[in-house]
């Protein structure tokens, strides 16, 4: 039995139960003259449900068995934990079906109940497993030369990439449509690799924002802002490869949280450079074979379009990281600074031929900025 608290726990699980009721208890309007509870319980059926709303009932508690164990276990155990996450599922789901039972366009059911039951274990049985390798993930020792500033810009530059356009659409047609990808869950090896690259990026920047007791708390917050952020934001949806980016950090957060400072910092660079540079190579690689090869003219690089905000800031967020992680392994600012740079011409200059070249002259701006910024404001030694 671990004595590591969480303090996250609780400031989740008081949102996840206000959505929960949000959820379940819309659209608020109660009969006056509703069935009594006994009278809900004895006509429970197993109702047929659509898989779009089996998958929302699993979905919507799993969090909640997650954040219930969470804030259990390191008082009373694992055992414990899980099944307080099962329990407090069941009796928050019996409860939100006794109550539809009052709102005429909602059907309670056993079907919802089983559901969610199964939802909250799987979340507390997540929990757990948080929980047990949740202090292994953090470094083993606070990050030597700090650089709060520029680690709180690339948090800030992801957030905004993840969420925007920042307008919020908490309707129940929103929430259907943010988890309707997840109906049929696919993944694409590219954007795989990009959420797994970016989280891990952003794992670091907590560490280095944070203190190693709280730094995984402090994570968690993150994550748990961009998934229901992206929920309950206009136009915006879940992707599975992002939830299957993050379910593969646990692991390897853990493999490398042994790695000096440094190391891990030449590590994600490394990881980020590749990445980038896969993005730029592996269309031209994969289209025709008769393309070729040359220089573009200085016009066609310039005339190259600006992306739209939300992929601008998922730029900017890739640039500074790298200068930045570049700088934490060791080498000087301005190295590092003409390092991105000099990476993000050359991605320039190789796209020649491709249809829809992805690096333009914004890019080599915003590298500039991003060498600056962190050139100005990692700190001396």
């Amino acid at each position: 039995m671990s004595s590591r608290t969480h303090f996250a726990a609780p400031l989740l699980l008081a949102i996840i139960v206000a959505l929960i009721l949000y959820v379940s208890l819309y659209p608020f309007r109660f009969g006056a003259d509703g069935p009594t509870a006994m009278e809900v319980l004895r006509e429970l059926s197993w109702a047929r449900a659509s898989r779009g709303d089996m998958l929302n009932n699993v979905l919507l508690y799993v969090p909640l068995g997650f954040c219930i164990a969470l804030a259990v276990e390191p008082r009373f155990g694992r055992l414990t934990g899980i099944a307080a996450g099962l329990v407090g599922g069941a009796l928050l789901s019996i409860t939100m079906e006794i109550m539809q039972g009052s709102i005429a366009t909602r059907v309670p059911s056993l079907t919802d109940l089983s559901l969610n039951a199964a939802g909250a274990l799987a979340g507390a049985i997540g929990g757990s497993a948080w929980h047990a390798l949740g202090a292994r993930m953090t470094p083993q020792a606070n990050p030597a030369g700090r650089s709060g500033a520029i680690a709180l810009v690339v948090l800030v530059l992801w957030l905004i990439a993840r969420l925007w356009p920042f307008v919020p659409d908490a309707s129940l047609r929103q929430l259907k449509r943010a988890v309707r990808p997840l109906f049929t869950p696919e993944i694409g090896w590219p954007d795989l690799a990009a959420f797994f690259v970016g989280w891990l990026v952003v794992a670091q920047a907590v560490f280095h924002l944070a203190r190693r007791q709280r730094s995984v708390d402090v994570f968690l917050i993150v994550i748990a802002a961009v998934l229901v952020g992206r929920t309950f934001t206009a136009g915006n949806t879940l992707e599975f490869a992002e939830l299957a980016a993050i379910a593969l950090l646990l692991p390897v957060l853990v493999l490398i949280s042994r790695v000096e400072d440094r190391g891990r910092s030449a590590l994600l660079a490394a990881a980020l450079g590749t990445w980038l540079a896969s993005v730029a190579l592996l269309p031209a690689l994969g289209g025709a074979r008769d393309v070729a090869i040359e220089l573009p003219a200085l016009g066609e690089f310039l005339g190259r379009n600006a992306p739209p905000p939300a992929e601008l800031a998922g730029r900017a967020f890739s640039y500074v990281a790298l200068t930045w992680l570049l700088a934490g392994s060791g080498l000087f600012p301005h190295v590092a600074a003409g390092i991105t740079v000099l990476l993000v011409v050359l991605l320039g200059l190789m796209q020649a031929g491709a249809a829809t070249p992805v690096y333009g002259w914004i890019d080599v701006v915003i590298a500039i900025i991003a060498g600056i910024l962190v050139t100005r404001w990692t700190p001396r030694k």
